[in-house]
């Protein structure tokens, strides 16, 4: 009797020193103080995990009061408490790697905006593996792309998802240099002409640390919104992404952190730091450092 006692006391013991030990080696990012350690910019918003977000990724698809849809509600009104001295309507909404949820907030950030009453523009500028298009069941082959290339007018490219009232920009056909275009004069052009002519412009980008694309974007765009996912983007790849922003004069007005735990966090799988396309951990180019123009702030609702 004694033996078996001993082994379950001492298996007890070994299973707490294993978890201690794990929790003190866990450097992924859990609560404002691990993302206090990375960047000095808010935490505007908390989306909860959702077991339903792969069949239901749009808030358009659930219910009024379920827990995404508040989040991405809070989330809105934090927003414009940002630079509350400026005229800012331009984000760029980006993470350190792929699959920490970047896509699924921009687009339920703009959707809940559109609903708000603000006249609100999704530009799908991940030139490399775009997928808000393919969510919100819209074409892809006219877009960014098509209109940097001078074959179709911005009015012409841009389509409206019904079912929120949101005007969508998607990236059009994938380019061989999607960095060259989106440093580009006629990027800047673009950019300058969709801030004229709606109230906010959120900007879906690629990922910071494996491209550059997300930085040149972050040159012209009045703020950049860092999107954190919970227990598995670490402190050291925070900080990296802000250091990236940094290259470009460029600083986070705020950071989301996505999958927070909730009513059953389930499986979050497939996390890495492929991005596929045979893409690789991209420097800034000396080019791309050039400041950016001086930030806006929030809009007023048109009446």
């Amino acid at each position: 009797m004694r033996n078996p006692a001993l082994g379950v006391v001492l298996g007890l013991l070994l299973g707490l020193g294993l978890a201690l030990l794990r929790d003190l080696l866990d450097t992924t990012v859990k609560t404002n103080d691990d993302l206090a350690q990375a960047t000095s910019a808010p935490v505007l918003g908390a989306i909860p995990f959702d077991n339903q977000a792969r069949q239901k990724a749009l808030v358009t698809d659930l219910g009024t009061h379920a827990p995404r849809v508040e989040a991405f509600r809070v989330l809105r009104t934090n927003l414009q408490f940002v630079e509350v001295d400026s005229a800012a309507k331009v984000f760029v909404v980006t993470s350190a790697l792929p699959e920490e949820g970047k896509t699924s907030t921009s687009l339920n950030l703009a959707i809940t905006l559109a609903q708000a009453g603000h006249r609100t523009l999704l530009v799908e500028a991940d030139l490399r593996r775009p997928k808000a298009t393919t969510t919100l069941h819209l074409d892809s082959a006219v877009g960014v792309t098509t209109i940097l290339l001078g074959r179709v007018a911005v009015e012409d490219a841009i389509q409206r998802h019904a079912d929120s009232e949101l005007d969508v920009l998607a990236s059009g056909a994938i380019p061989p240099n999607p960095a060259e275009l989106l440093q580009s004069n006629a990027m800047h052009d673009l950019v300058k002409q969709l801030r004229s002519e709606y109230d906010m412009v959120v900007i879906d980008a690629p990922p910071l640390l494996p491209v550059t694309d997300a930085a040149l974007l972050a040159r012209q765009a009045d703020g950049v919104l860092l999107v954190a996912r919970y227990g598995k983007t670490t402190r050291d790849q925070l900080s990296q992404a802000v250091d990236r922003l940094h290259q470009v004069d460029a600083e986070p007005v705020g950071v989301v952190l996505n999958m927070t735990p909730g009513r059953g966090r389930g499986d979050s799988s497939g996390y890495g730091y492929g991005y596929g396309y045979g893409y690789g951990y991209a420097p800034i180019s000396a080019e791309s450092t050039r400041t950016h123009a001086g930030r806006r702030g929030w809009p007023r609702r048109r009446p």
